[in-house]
Parts: structure tokens; sequence; C-alpha cells
């Protein structure tokens, strides 16, 4: 069902704008006016549909809406636009999906004031305030996403858990629980990251591993928070746990290779790193300097807004608005 409206006292004196990002992990949502001030934010859970299903997922959206609508202090949508990056939108058919699901929630009037894209392309908006580059996130998953100045666009990775999201979370929890079982075997050195891993998915021993991975009670979530463990373990000097954390970053920088050489082959583009693995203070340096190894052109910078901040970008974009330093500062300040 829609969002309801309280009052209508200050639904027409401001036009809104919103921004979703809907994550493996979490939700977020931002509300701002035509002038980037952010109004309100709110959080829900995982938005991924491929895990949490649509119902679950079109429910995480809802909450973290509704927190932002509330946080705002002002009456529930329709907004003017509202941009939806959600994670494993890889289809047009996945985009219609989102689309028809904010269009039923009432998130805006018209359906072509709702734009929905993957979440990595919020992320390269937010991370380079609109400007072309490339965007590297890496959090339960990963993926590369860029765009040039001719506005072509170009993605590497993003193929899921199963067949690919090299560095992700994910990727690093299930190569550590690798890790420690070879050691526990024999065919590997031993490894702090055994006592991890054992701690981290609450067993009592390795082979309990099997049975819950085949019970359904092990959780993405929890095998992507391992990454934590490999990037502890690997600060305290464990060889197992800094050659996967060095294998995830050649992972990352071969994306940003293959969007670089489409997109960008004579000239030396921005790359700014998303997601909470890649952004990690333990593992953000392994990943800079695999970059300057594979990709030497490529120039590292901060990001100047988070991914959420790009939707609300995106979201301006579609009502007319074009971003300007001074939304982006707006935006910034929050």
């Amino acid at each position: 069902m829609p969002l309801r409206h309280r009052s209508q006292t200050l639904a027409d004196a401001m036009a809104l704008y919103l921004g979703i990002d809907g994550g493996g992990t979490s939700t977020r949502a931002l509300l701002c006016d035509e002038h980037g001030r952010v109004r309100g934010t709110g959080a829900g859970g995982v938005a991924n549909h491929l895990h949490a299903g649509w119902d679950g997922a079109a429910e995480s959206l809802r909450t973290a809406v509704s927190a932002a609508w509330a946080a705002a202090g002002v009456p529930t949508g329709p907004c003017a636009a509202v941009f939806l990056g959600m994670a494993a939108t890889a289809s047009e058919e996945t985009r219609q999906r989102w689309h028809d699901v904010a269009h039923r929630f009432g998130f805006a009037a018209r359906g072509e004031t709702i734009g929905v894209d993957h979440d990595i392309r919020i992320a390269l908006a937010g991370g380079l305030a609109g400007r072309p580059g490339i965007a590297l996130i890496a959090g339960t998953g990963s993926s590369c996403y860029g765009r040039n100045a001719t506005g072509a666009t170009w993605q590497a990775g993003g193929w899921g858990s199963i067949l690919d999201d090299g560095g992700g979370g994910y990727w690093l929890g299930l190569r550590a629980v690798g890790a420690a079982i070879r050691g526990d075997d024999g065919r590997g050195p031993a490894t702090a990251l055994r006592e991890r891993v054992l701690a981290r998915l609450r067993v009592s021993n390795l082979r309990e591993i099997v049975t819950r991975l085949h019970d359904g009670t092990l959780e993405r979530h929890e095998m992507a928070r391992l990454a934590e463990d490999v990037m502890t373990c690997a600060a305290a000097g464990d060889a197992a746990a800094q050659d996967l954390l060095a294998r995830g970053a050649g992972e990352l920088a071969a994306m940003v290779r293959a969007v670089a050489q489409k997109l960008f082959p004579n000239t030396a583009p921005e790359v700014v790193l998303a997601g909470s693995t890649a952004t990690a203070p333990q593992f953000s340096p392994t990943i800079a300097a695999a970059l300057a190894r594979e990709v030497p052109a490529a120039r590292v910078v901060p990001a100047a807004l988070p991914p959420v901040a790009g939707a609300a970008l995106l979201a301006l974009e579609l009502g007319g608005i074009a971003a300007s330093p001074e939304i982006v500062a707006a935006l910034r300040a929050g």
C-alpha cells in the first residue's frame, strides 16, 4: 500500500527528491529539497531481492523511506522524483519491477519521475559528484562501473556470489573458511583464521559448517562478515589472511582495468571506492597498491558523497535539476 499523507501543510510548499541505496546488507533513503538540503534519512534491511525475496526487499525499501519521511517531519510523498539504486538489478525486467514497487508505494506520482538502476551507478554519481570516472564497489559483493565524458558506460564484475564477486566480503569470507579448513586438515599452513571462523559462524568444529551450509542456517551476511576477521588477522601478520587480501585486491583491480580499457583508453580516469569492504582502512591501501600496478594511469580519489546521496543527485537530475557545487555541498553537509 502507498505511504499515507499525514497533512498537506508542507506538501505543496516543498518539492522533495528521494534517493534510495538498496544494498545486499542494508537499505538507505535520503530526502532532499531542490537545493540539495537534506530533509530526512532512513534505513532498512536487505534490499537484494535474490536474497531477501521480493516481499522482504520491498519491505526494507518501505521501512527506509518511511523513516526518512518521519525524520523530515513533513507529509509523506509523492516526491517530485525518486531514483532507486538497487543491488542485483541487472535486467530490464528487474528495473521495471522495482519501478512498479516504487509507484505502488506512492514514492512519486508519475512513472517518468521514477528512475531505477543498479546500485553501483549511484556509487559513481555520489563518489564523483556527477563527474565521469569509475566506481569500484565492494561490500558483500563486488562490481565496477564507469561512465566517460561521452556518456558511454561499462560494467565489469557484479555477477553474484556463486559466479564471481571477487574481492567482496562474501568472497573473502568463503576463502577464509577454505584457508581454515586446509590448515586444519594439513593441506595448508595453520592460520589464526581458524578460531575466527569458529567464533564468527558459531560452530565448535569446522565440519559443522557443512551442516549449516546445507540446512540453510548459514546466512550470507555471516559469511561476508568474516572479511572483517580476514583484515584483523592480516594486520596481525597472519600469512594466509594477507594472501587473501592481496588476491582480493587483485580481483578488484582487474575489474577497474577492464572498465578503464573500455572507456578511458587514452585518459587518466578518476576512481572512487565504495562499499564497506573496499573502504575498510585495513583493506583500501592494498586495493590502492593493486590499482597502481594494474591501472597506473588511474587516480584514486576520496568519495565526494555516499551512494545514497548519489541517488538523490540522480533524482534531482530526473526532475530537471543539474548537479552544481552548491547542491553537492548541501548534500555533503547533510
